[in-house]
């Protein structure tokens, strides 16, 4: 059987409500608290038809890696075939997904793409005479090692685009130990943001006693050794 080497399909969920400030300007504090590489600003000309773009830097020029700049231009290259495909297909796209985020003068949509190791907001304005498009990016680690713009300790998402964001470590804590054990058919993901030990290992403790197994790490491994994993529900 041959091995596909195609990559991944990037998959886009609508925002939610809370996360509206990643899609607008930070300070550059909260830039670097947030691990932003720059953003990609994008409209669709005159006609709504054309595909104008500029690049703005926003963080430290080594996050701007070829690795990062290849897997953007695949992320670009995906969402031209649907929302940024032209102002139609914008509109189109926003009125069908939802995404209302709060900001900007007109009424403005927010869609997140999330790989393994960047997340990318796309800011969405489908009216003319403006920008019709912002896409800020931001590296996943960085957030990880700068605890994020907000003391997060965790996010998790469902495949019907469903996503929450936990600061309280608690109801994160217990989120996955409900949602966990159904992850085959709520498509149930999740990632730990908190570099706490003790957090760190208690998730690995619900993952492990999930499938009757010991966790191999203790809770000075995680202070030793920052991880910089993705955490998958089931894996």
């Amino acid at each position: 059987m041959k091995t596909s080497t195609d990559p991944p399909a990037f998959r886009v969920r609508p925002a939610q409500p809370e996360e509206a400030g990643a899609f607008f300007a930070q300070t550059p504090e909260q830039d670097a608290q947030m691990g932003a590489i720059g953003h990609v600003r994008m409209d669709f000309g005159g006609s709504g038809k054309e595909f104008w773009h500029s690049w703005h830097p926003r963080g430290r020029e080594e996050l701007n890696s070829p690795e990062f700049k290849a897997e953007l231009q695949r992320v670009v290259d995906t969402l031209r075939e649907t929302v940024l495909k032209d102002l139609s297909s914008m509109q189109r796209f926003c009125s069908e997904n939802g995404g209302d985020i709060s900001g900007g003068w007109s009424q403005n949509y927010g869609y997140v793409v999330e790989t393994e190791h960047y997340e990318y907001c796309l800011r969405c304005n489908p009216v003319k005479g403006d920008y019709q498009a912002y896409l800020s990016c931001y590296d996943l680690n960085e957030q990880k090692i700068n605890h994020a713009y907000q003391p997060l300790a965790g996010r998790v998402h469902f495949i019907n685009g469903d996503a929450r964001q936990f600061t309280d470590a608690t109801a994160y804590l217990d989120c996955i130990r409900e949602e966990l054990p159904h992850e085959a058919t709520t498509g149930f993901r999740f990632r730990t943001i908190t570099q706490e030990p003790a957090i760190r290992k208690a998730v690995d403790d619900i993952v492990y006693d999930l499938y009757g197994e010991e966790t191999p790490r203790s809770e000075e491994d995680h202070n030793l050794v920052r991880s910089e994993e993705i955490q998958m529900g089931g894996m």
